[in-house]
């Protein structure tokens, strides 16, 4: 070594500002290292999770320039997350529902359900009834938000994986008396049977013949206590039930509905889309007023 290399070494060991600045950018290569660690390990999980064994290896990234980990590591979050949305959309028009529904369009206070009670309508927005299967009943007449409800769980209940039928009463009506027609009865029962969740909606508007009401009856008891139903209601369930061809049915179907399912009574609430549509008139009568008086 040279006398002026040693002189270099022993003025930065003893200088305070040279030593500080080493260790500095000591630190800064480690923090370096661990953020091109932590971007590694975040890839190789992505690829595994994306079932992509071959480039889900930590090997193939050591060495690599942060700024290029970074966007690699960008660029497989994009991927990732448009493939979740695009197996959510599939999954959601499997199910029968048109059009995802999210908490943050359903506004409700303690006022707007006067007679359900409290808390239960976050009990069915954190489905943890569905873990537990059991059922939801959501009765009210029309445009309070029943049907915005049940689409909401079911969203959020097909994001967390679960197998969703979303069907009106008088759809399944009709489609048991074809599927009988066309000797596929059977099938179709099984199809409703196994569905992690089935809603029916306006069960009260539905009607069935003798047939058609022990198949129903067969769908409701083979998921009684096993799977979670959910049902909507404009009128009197039990009423309803009363006019079942087979009478013999009539309680027991009410069984099935009814024990140990979450009620949620939206009866005296505001018609919610009668109220919007007299917003919009009011707004439009009034931006109509003001064009007027200009004029």
């Amino acid at each position: 070594m040279t006398a002026f290399g040693a002189c270099r070494i022993k003025s930065q060991k003893n200088n305070p500002i040279a030593k500080q600045g080493s260790e500095n950018m000591m630190q800064k290569q480690i923090s370096a290292t661990d953020d091109s660690s932590a971007l590694i390990n975040s890839i190789v999980e992505s690829f595994s999770a994306m079932s992509l064994p071959r480039l889900a290896s930590a090997e193939l990234y050591l060495g690599i320039p942060f700024q290029i980990l970074e966007n690699l590591s960008q660029a497989i979050n994009e991927q990732r997350l448009g493939d979740e949305k695009k197996r959510f959309l599939n999954r959601m028009r499997y199910a029968g529902i048109l059009k995802e529904r999210s908490i943050e369009t359903f506004k409700w206070s303690s006022d707007t359900y006067p007679l359900a009670d409290a808390g239960v309508i976050e009990s069915a927005l954190n489905i943890n009834f569905i873990r537990q299967c059991k059922s939801l009943i959501v009765a009210g007449p029309p445009g309070v938000g029943k049907t915005m409800l049940v689409t909401i769980v079911a969203c959020i209940a097909i994001r967390n994986g679960f197998s969703v039928m979303y069907k009106t009463a008088h759809d399944i009506s009709v489609d048991l008396r074809e599927a009988k027609a066309g000797n596929s009865l059977s099938g179709y029962i099984k199809k409703l049977q196994g569905r992690d969740i089935l809603i029916i909606e306006d069960v009260t508007f539905a009607s069935f013949d003798k047939s058609t009401a022990q198949a129903f009856f067969s769908i409701m008891d083979k998921r009684y206590g096993r799977k979670t139903t959910i049902i909507t209601a404009n009128g009197n369930i039990t009423e309803w039930a009363a006019n079942f061809p087979d009478k013999s049915m009539s309680s027991a179907i009410l069984g099935r509905f009814y024990e140990d399912a979450i009620l949620i009574n939206m009866n005296g609430a505001e018609d919610m889309r009668l109220n919007k549509a007299k917003a919009i008139l009011e707004t439009y009568a009034n931006e109509s007023g003001c064009e007027r008086s200009e004029r």
